[in-house]
């Protein structure tokens, strides 16, 4: 599936997280070297997105400035 599909399908919260994952998490880890905290457009209301994501087991989190838009932890 192409990204351009991805992204017609996909929820706000799967595009939020595989920008993260795509950005800070590369092959063949799947981690960053280092913990990363930052901030993105939120995918579905373009407010504030904070996230973060560990650099000891890749898992990632995050949430949007505005009260119950997008919001994950894994």
């Amino acid at each position: 599936m192409t990204t351009k599909h991805f992204s017609a399908l996909a929820s706000a919260t799967a595009r939020a997280i595989a920008a993260v994952r795509t950005e800070h998490c590369p092959a063949p880890d799947f981690r960053p070297a280092a913990a990363v905290r930052g901030s993105m457009p939120c995918m579905k209301c373009r407010g504030r997105l904070s996230f973060t994501a560990s650099a000891i087991d890749g898992r990632t989190s995050g949430r949007c400035s505005s009260s119950g838009c997008i919001r994950w932890n894994e």
